[in-house]
């Protein structure tokens, strides 16, 4: 997680020039972290401003360009005291409280009837000439709203440069452990034809060893002679968890013998005798 304090800024570039941010992790820490940690994924770069209402705000963070877009969650309000003066940035949602992600908006003028009703995270403390650009940007109404705030050339974030804000460093990963049933050495391994000594041809041990040998399964308990052949073990074979032994070697298969059947006399009919 980042270690944000009120030294932290946040430099959004924009193709109008740059806007400085104070950051206010006092007044809304939540809101703060969701939008340092969506700046250092990148994901503002590229967007752009894209409402601009004149002598009011100016609106971006959407990643569809229209502000029907989000990060795919949403985060809670933190509504403060701060007042919304110009320079002032807050979260936009919509009339969910819940409803705000990562669009936020820029106070060009005071707009107080927002107080404690937006959750402010931000303040601009250099860049705002570079503000008053953007809010004279020639708009139009072809947008969701019917309202004229979309810009006739779009106003681009390019990126956004966080300052004085520490991260955790990332966990390394775990080395996977080599495959089972490798045969033969790594690639880089090579074999060392001349001894410690220098001499050509020398009888190095393991220079010509062989791979290891992959696991052998478990040999079967050996059979045991008798009548018939090998007979596996009743207490296995009865619940059918092994197959049946197969007959010793060199052993002479018997075939069933018959069984004698007794001679019985029949009785002559009555009427025969």
């Amino acid at each position: 997680m980042p270690t944000i304090t009120s030294e932290s800024r946040a430099r959004i570039r924009t193709s109008k020039g740059d806007l400085l941010l104070k950051l206010l992790p006092e007044k809304a820490p939540r809101t703060v972290e969701n939008f340092v940690v969506l700046a250092k994924k990148g994901f503002y770069d590229g967007l752009t401003f894209h409402r601009i209402l004149k002598d009011f705000v100016v609106q971006g963070g959407c990643p569809n360009g229209d502000g029907s877009g989000g990060p795919g969650y949403t985060i809670r309000p933190e509504f403060n005291d701060t007042p919304h003066e110009k320079g002032v940035v807050s979260m936009a949602r919509n009339n969910d409280p819940h409803s705000a992600g990562s669009q936020f908006f820029i106070c060009t003028v005071p707009v107080h009837y927002l107080d404690s009703r937006f959750t402010a995270f931000a303040k601009v403390v250099e860049g705002e000439d570079v503000l008053d650009k953007i809010a004279a940007s020639k708009v139009h109404d072809g947008n969701r709203w019917k309202e004229r705030s979309t810009p006739l050339e779009p106003v681009y974030i390019n990126g956004i440069d966080l300052i004085d804000i520490e991260f955790e460093p990332e966990p390394e990963p775990e080395p996977q452990p080599a495959p089972q049933g490798a045969r033969g050495r790594p690639d880089d391994a090579e074999d060392d034809a001349e001894g410690d000594d220098g001499d050509e041809g020398g009888d190095d041990e393991g220079a010509d060893e062989a791979p290891a040998a992959e696991a052998a399964p478990p040999e079967a308990a050996p059979a045991r002679k008798g009548r018939g052949g090998a007979r596996a073990k009743k207490s296995d074979d009865q619940n059918g968890l092994f197959e049946q032994a197969a007959p010793a070697e060199g052993a002479t298969e018997e075939k069933p013998r018959r069984p004698r059947r007794k001679a019985s006399r029949s009785k002559k009919p009555k009427d025969q005798e």
